[in-house]
């Protein structure tokens, strides 16, 4: 490459660059002054906190739009190839989930729970934030991305429910032992908390869905069958059938809130073990790479 490309690639990637170490603390704080915006809906019910609400929470996530973009143009790879970025790309997810979540449910009441759980992600990955590491060839390929982001996006739509489901239970645990708490009082009906929690839930099934499928296949067109006893994958599996028999159950009217809020925070409790448990016994990214 001619030195004046070289040079010209330079300076064009300083400007990114010092957007990215700018993002790095400002992300968290723009999610923390979101948290705050919705703690004061919350506990005060402020009309002009319940105005800002979600404006400010969408102008947060384009701004961490923005810099995972930033991210992938300063490594010219799919911004999840560290630990930091991994988090910070769950972080997003959850962000993204919640907002659609309060967008159907019409409920803002328990954004300060669910905004406060992006934040401290986001500040997580901007603690662990490193330099881009050496490019991998595999962060380079279009199909990977968009396995790993439908993944991430239904992971983070299980944890949304979780927390829904927490919620319900708790309201739900007062009401039938008839201890209203203030606490709790300021929790929408059982009925929205519900709702909230069936819409992450389907939200998170059907990208979870679209992870699966984009995985087997990428993963049969270069491994053939290799894939089909890599541990991680199986547990993926298995909490995608636990979610679908949960769901299933549910529209058969078999379940109702409560037995449906036990099994996401049960498929929460597998995602975690998936996540912790098996990387720590088995560290290879898959076992078939």
């Amino acid at each position: 490459m001619p030195s004046e490309v070289l040079e010209f690639t330079k300076l064009a990637s300083r400007p990114v660059q010092t957007f990215l170490d700018a993002a790095t603390i400002l992300l968290p704080l723009a999610y923390l002054l979101v948290a705050i915006d919705y703690g004061f809906v919350f506990f005060s019910g402020a009309p002009a906190a319940v105005r800002l609400a979600s404006p400010a929470l969408r102008g947060a996530v384009l701004f961490h739009l923005v810099y995972l973009i930033a991210l992938a143009v300063a490594g010219r790879q799919f911004p999840a190839a560290t630990v930091s970025q991994a988090v910070s790309m769950l972080a997003f997810a959850v962000a993204v989930v919640y907002a659609f979540v309060e967008w159907h449910g019409r409920e803002r009441s328990t954004g300060f729970w669910m905004v406060s759980l992006v934040f401290f992600f986001q500040l997580l990955a901007s603690m662990l934030a490193r330099p881009n590491p050496a490019g991998r060839a595999i962060f380079r390929d279009p199909f990977f991305a968009v396995h790993v982001s439908l993944a991430l996006l239904g992971y983070a739509a299980f944890v949304v429910a979780a927390a829904y489901a927490f919620l319900f239970l708790q309201l739900y645990r007062d009401l039938k032992g008839g201890r209203f708490s203030t606490f709790y009082g300021k929790l929408p009906p059982l009925a929205v908390l519900e709702r909230m929690m069936l819409g992450a839930l389907i939200a998170g099934f059907v990208t979870l869905t679209g992870a699966v499928v984009t995985g087997a296949l990428w993963a049969e067109r270069l491994y053939h069958n290799g894939w089909l006893h890599d541990p991680k994958l199986i547990f993926t599996l298995l909490t995608w059938a636990l979610y679908a028999a949960a769901l299933l159950l549910r529209r058969l009217r078999r379940w109702q809130g409560r037995q449906t809020a036990l099994a996401s925070l049960a498929g929460f409790g597998a995602i975690l073990f998936s996540l912790l448990v098996v990387n720590l016994l088995f560290t290879h990214f898959h076992d078939f790479l």
